[in-house]
Protein backbone atom coordinates (compact mmCIF):
# COMPACT_ATOMS: atom_id res chain seq x y z
CA UNK A 1 0.00 0.00 0.00
CA UNK A 2 1.51 3.24 -0.74
CA UNK A 3 2.23 6.04 1.62
CA UNK A 4 0.10 8.97 2.45
CA UNK A 5 0.63 12.41 -0.26
CA UNK A 6 1.80 14.31 2.57
CA UNK A 7 3.65 11.76 4.38
CA UNK A 8 5.92 11.19 1.40
CA UNK A 9 5.55 15.34 0.82
CA UNK A 10 7.25 15.72 4.85
CA UNK A 11 10.25 13.13 3.49
CA UNK A 12 11.16 14.73 0.54
CA UNK A 13 11.10 18.15 2.39
CA UNK A 14 13.34 16.94 5.12
CA UNK A 15 15.22 15.25 2.44
CA UNK A 16 15.95 18.35 0.94
CA UNK A 17 16.99 20.46 3.77
CA UNK A 18 18.89 17.86 4.60
CA UNK A 19 21.05 18.46 1.28
CA UNK A 20 20.93 22.42 2.46
CA UNK A 21 18.03 23.04 0.29
CA UNK A 22 15.83 26.47 1.74
CA UNK A 23 12.35 24.90 1.25
CA UNK A 24 9.86 27.51 0.49
CA UNK A 25 6.76 25.76 -0.08
CA UNK A 26 4.92 22.41 0.36
CA UNK A 27 1.89 21.30 -0.25
CA UNK A 28 -0.37 19.69 2.83
CA UNK A 29 2.59 20.84 5.43
CA UNK A 30 0.84 22.76 8.21
CA UNK A 31 2.47 26.34 8.04
CA UNK A 32 3.80 25.75 4.75
CA UNK A 33 2.49 27.63 1.36
CA UNK A 34 1.55 25.32 -1.77
CA UNK A 35 4.43 26.03 -4.07
CA UNK A 36 3.29 28.62 -7.03
CA UNK A 37 2.07 27.26 -10.70
CA UNK A 38 4.48 26.73 -12.88
CA UNK A 39 3.84 28.10 -16.63
CA UNK A 40 3.82 25.12 -19.09
CA UNK A 41 5.45 26.31 -22.66
CA UNK A 42 3.44 23.87 -24.24
CA UNK A 43 3.87 20.34 -22.79
CA UNK A 44 0.83 17.67 -23.56
CA UNK A 45 -2.14 19.53 -22.10
CA UNK A 46 -0.28 23.17 -22.00
CA UNK A 47 -1.80 23.47 -18.71
CA UNK A 48 0.60 24.89 -15.23
CA UNK A 49 1.70 22.81 -13.32
CA UNK A 50 2.37 22.83 -9.47
CA UNK A 51 5.16 20.66 -7.99
CA UNK A 52 4.24 19.10 -4.14
CA UNK A 53 7.72 21.22 -2.92
CA UNK A 54 9.62 23.93 -3.97
CA UNK A 55 12.78 25.37 -2.83
CA UNK A 56 16.04 27.01 -3.30
CA UNK A 57 19.80 25.48 -3.47
CA UNK A 58 21.53 28.62 -2.18
CA UNK A 59 25.17 26.77 -2.85
CA UNK A 60 23.98 25.93 -6.79
CA UNK A 61 21.70 28.98 -6.71
CA UNK A 62 19.05 27.44 -8.51
CA UNK A 63 15.13 26.53 -7.52
CA UNK A 64 14.38 22.90 -6.83
CA UNK A 65 11.23 21.45 -7.47
CA UNK A 66 9.93 18.25 -5.47
CA UNK A 67 7.16 15.50 -6.63
CA UNK A 68 5.90 12.60 -5.11
CA UNK A 69 5.03 9.65 -7.18
CA UNK A 70 3.40 7.34 -4.86
CA UNK A 71 2.73 4.18 -6.83
CA UNK A 72 3.54 2.24 -10.07
CA UNK A 73 0.68 3.79 -12.05
CA UNK A 74 2.03 7.42 -11.01
CA UNK A 75 5.43 6.77 -12.61
CA UNK A 76 5.21 7.44 -16.58
CA UNK A 77 1.05 8.54 -16.93
CA UNK A 78 0.47 11.45 -18.81
CA UNK A 79 0.17 13.45 -16.36
CA UNK A 80 3.44 12.56 -14.45
CA UNK A 81 5.49 12.62 -17.56
CA UNK A 82 4.17 16.58 -18.67
CA UNK A 83 5.26 17.33 -14.75
CA UNK A 84 8.64 16.17 -15.99
CA UNK A 85 9.11 18.26 -18.47
CA UNK A 86 7.50 21.63 -17.64
CA UNK A 87 9.25 21.54 -14.29
CA UNK A 88 13.04 20.77 -16.21
CA UNK A 89 12.02 23.14 -18.86
CA UNK A 90 12.18 25.70 -16.38
CA UNK A 91 14.79 28.05 -16.45
CA UNK A 92 16.57 25.47 -18.62
CA UNK A 93 18.62 28.24 -20.49
CA UNK A 94 20.16 29.13 -16.76
CA UNK A 95 23.09 26.80 -17.27
CA UNK A 96 24.07 25.49 -13.78
CA UNK A 97 21.79 27.24 -12.37
CA UNK A 98 18.99 25.78 -14.17
CA UNK A 99 15.85 24.25 -11.49
CA UNK A 100 16.68 21.03 -10.19
CA UNK A 101 13.56 18.13 -9.93
CA UNK A 102 13.79 15.83 -6.91
CA UNK A 103 11.13 12.93 -7.19
CA UNK A 104 10.29 10.86 -3.83
CA UNK A 105 9.15 7.40 -5.09
CA UNK A 106 9.05 3.86 -3.12
CA UNK A 107 12.58 2.88 -3.50
CA UNK A 108 11.59 -0.24 -5.24
CA UNK A 109 10.37 2.12 -8.35
CA UNK A 110 14.03 3.86 -8.24
CA UNK A 111 15.74 1.74 -10.99
CA UNK A 112 12.52 1.89 -13.22
CA UNK A 113 12.56 6.23 -12.83
CA UNK A 114 16.07 5.62 -13.51
CA UNK A 115 15.25 4.22 -16.92
CA UNK A 116 11.92 6.42 -17.44
CA UNK A 117 14.33 9.34 -17.31
CA UNK A 118 16.64 7.92 -19.90
CA UNK A 119 14.31 7.23 -22.34
CA UNK A 120 11.68 10.04 -21.94
CA UNK A 121 13.57 13.22 -20.60
CA UNK A 122 16.03 15.08 -22.96
CA UNK A 123 19.65 14.02 -22.27
CA UNK A 124 20.84 18.02 -21.30
CA UNK A 125 18.23 17.10 -18.33
CA UNK A 126 19.50 14.26 -16.62
CA UNK A 127 21.65 15.65 -14.22
CA UNK A 128 19.22 17.64 -12.73
CA UNK A 129 16.83 14.99 -12.24
CA UNK A 130 17.44 13.15 -8.34
CA UNK A 131 15.17 10.06 -7.51
CA UNK A 132 14.63 10.09 -3.69
CA UNK A 133 13.51 6.31 -2.08
CA UNK A 134 10.70 6.76 0.68
CA UNK A 135 11.16 5.02 3.85
CA UNK A 136 9.14 4.50 6.72
CA UNK A 137 11.26 7.11 8.53
CA UNK A 138 13.23 9.78 7.72
CA UNK A 139 15.29 9.75 4.38
CA UNK A 140 18.74 9.75 4.68
CA UNK A 141 20.58 12.19 2.48
CA UNK A 142 22.89 10.70 -0.88
CA UNK A 143 25.61 13.22 -1.04
CA UNK A 144 27.13 13.13 -4.91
Amino acid sequence: MPEPQNTLVGQLVAYLRAEGVEVKGARGIEGMEPPPLIINDGYGSSHPRRPDVIGFDPEKRRIVFGIVVPDRESLDSEDALEAYNVLLDHNAGAGERASALYVILPQELLNEFTSLVTHYIHREYWHRVVGVAATGGSPTPRRE
